[in-house]
C-alpha cells in the first residue's frame, strides 16, 4: 500500500506524489520608466536647439560686423559710424552666456526629471511654457529689425547716422552668415515650441505619476 504525501494510505486512483506548487519568480529588476517620462525629456533636444543661433552668432558676429562696416563704407560713411549709433553685431556680455546658462539649466530639469524629481515636475510644467513665448517674441523681434533699427538711425543726432539705409546694412549682415541660417531658424522654431508644450503634458499624465517620488 503507497502511502500520501500525508503520511496516510492513499486514496484509490489518486496519485500519491502530486507536484508541488510552482514558485513564482521575483522581479529584481528596476521598473522600467513610463514611457511619457521618457518621451518628456524632451530637454536634451531643447538645449542645444536653444543655444544653437546664439551660438552661430558667436561664431560669425565678426564676419557680419565686418559686412556690416563694409556696407557703411560703401554708404560713404565712416565704418566707425556704427559704434556712434551704438550699433554692434559682435556677440558679448550677457548675449554671450544668458543663452548657454539658460540652455544648462534645460538640460539640468531634463536630468531631474529623469531621477524622478516632482518639483522638477512642477517647475516644467510653468517654467516650460516661457520657452515657446520667447522664442516667438525674438522670432518677431527680427522680423520687425529693419524698422527699429531704422528708427534708431532717424533719431540719432549725427548727420551721418542719419543717412544709413538699415534695410542695406541689415541684409549685408545676413548674407555675412552660412546659407543654412534659416533651416536652422526654423528647426530651432519647431523643436522649441513642439518640445516645450509636450515637456509640459506628458510628466502631469497618469502613468508618469508614478515615477516621480518625493525629493
Amino acid at each position: 500500500m503507497e502511502l500520501g504525501a500525508n503520511g496516510l494510505p492513499a486514496a484509490p486512483g489518486s496519485d500519491p506524489h502530486p507536484p508541488k506548487p510552482k514558485e513564482h519568480a521575483v522581479n529584481t529588476l528596476r521598473p522600467a520608466r513610463p514611457a511619457t517620462v521618457t518621451a518628456a525629456v524632451l530637454h536634451f533636444a531643447i538645449a542645444p536647439a536653444f543655444a544653437s543661433i546664439p551660438l552661430v552668432g558667436l561664431l560669425y558676429g565678426a564676419d557680419v560686423q565686418a559686412a556690416a562696416e563694409a556696407e557703411a563704407a560703401r554708404q560713404g560713411q565712416d565704418p566707425g559710424v556704427l559704434a556712434e549709433a551704438g550699433l554692434s553685431f559682435e556677440e558679448h556680455g550677457v548675449a554671450i552666456w544668458a543663452p548657454f546658462a539658460i540652455a544648462a539649466l534645460i538640460a539640468l530639469l531634463g536630468g531631474l526629471l529623469l531621477a524622478g524629481k516632482r518639483f522638477a515636475r512642477t517647475i516644467a510644467f510653468f517654467a516650460l511654457p516661457l520657452l515657446p513665448a520667447g522664442n516667438a517674441l525674438i522670432m518677431a523681434g527680427n522680423a520687425t529689425a529693419t524698422e527699429k533699427v531704422q528708427a534708431l538711425f532717424d533719431a540719432s543726432d549725427s548727420g551721418a547716422v542719419r543717412s544709413l539705409d538699415a534695410a542695406a546694412l541689415l541684409e549685408a549682415d545676413y548674407a555675412a552668415y552660412p546659407a543654412w541660417l534659416p533651416v536652422l531658424e526654423g528647426a530651432r522654431f519647431a523643436v522649441v515650441l513642439l518640445g516645450g508644450v509636450l515637456d509640459m503634458i506628458l510628466p502631469a499624465l497618469h502613468p508618469a505619476r508614478a515615477h516621480f517620488k518625493k525629493a
